[in-house]
C-alpha cells in the first residue's frame, strides 16, 4: 500500500511540474545572454505633450505606427537591432518611415533576457526618416516583457519631440535563446 501511495505522490509531482513548462499561459527561460527575438510595431502616439493631464480623445490628433523590430544579442552584448515602422498622422497625411538603428549600450553590464522572458536595454541609437540620417546618438531604453511585448522609449528632447515624449509599442512575434 505504501509503494502505492508513494508512486501516486511521485507521479503527482512530476505531473504538475511538467506542467509548468506546457502551460500556454506562462512562457518559462532560462536567465540567458544570447538571444533573438522580433516581432511586429503596432502602436499609437498622440498629438499631446507629455505633461497633459487629461486627453479629448475625439479631437486629439492620432498618429499611427506600424511595421517590425528585430535584436539579437550574443554572450551579453548587442549583435544587431533594428526597427522600421511606417508612421503618419490617422488622416493620412504626411506619412513616413523611421528607422531605429545602430544600438550601442554604453555599460559593461551583459544583456540578459530573465526566467521570464524580461528585459531591459538602455543605449543610444540612430534615428532615421525616410531612410535618411535625422537624429543621432539617442538615447533610447528598450524594454520586452515577460515574452510577450516590447516598448521602445526614444528621448523626447533628443528627437525634437517627434515620438511626443510617448513610447512605441509592439509585440514579441518569436523569441529564441541559446543561439
Amino acid at each position: 500500500m505504501m509503494k502505492i501511495y508513494t508512486a501516486l505522490l511521485t507521479l503527482f509531482f512530476i505531473v504538475s511540474f511538467v506542467s509548468l513548462y506546457i502551460n500556454d499561459d506562462s512562457k518559462v527561460f532560462a536567465a540567458n545572454d544570447t538571444f533573438s527575438a522580433n516581432g511586429q510595431i503596432s502602436s499609437t502616439i498622440l498629438g499631446m505633450p507629455p505633461s497633459a493631464n487629461t486627453v479629448n480623445m475625439s479631437t486629439v490628433e492620432k498618429f499611427i505606427l506600424s511595421g517590425y523590430w528585430k535584436l539579437v544579442t550574443d554572450k551579453g552584448k548587442i549583435s544587431n537591432f533594428t526597427s522600421e515602422f511606417y508612421t503618419g498622422p490617422a488622416s493620412g497625411a504626411n506619412n513616413h518611415t523611421h528607422q531605429v538603428t545602430n544600438l550601442r549600450v554604453q555599460d559593461d553590464r551583459p544583456i540578459q533576457l530573465s526566467t521570464d522572458g524580461s528585459t531591459q536595454i538602455s543605449g543610444l541609437t540612430d534615428v532615421k526618416t525616410n531612410g535618411k540620417g535625422a537624429w543621432n546618438d539617442v538615447p533610447t531604453t528598450i524594454s520586452i516583457s515577460k515574452g510577450r511585448t516590447i516598448s521602445i522609449n526614444i528621448a523626447d528632447n533628443a528627437t525634437q519631440r517627434h515620438f511626443m515624449g510617448q513610447p512605441i509599442y509592439g509585440i514579441v512575434k518569436d523569441l529564441k535563446t541559446g543561439q
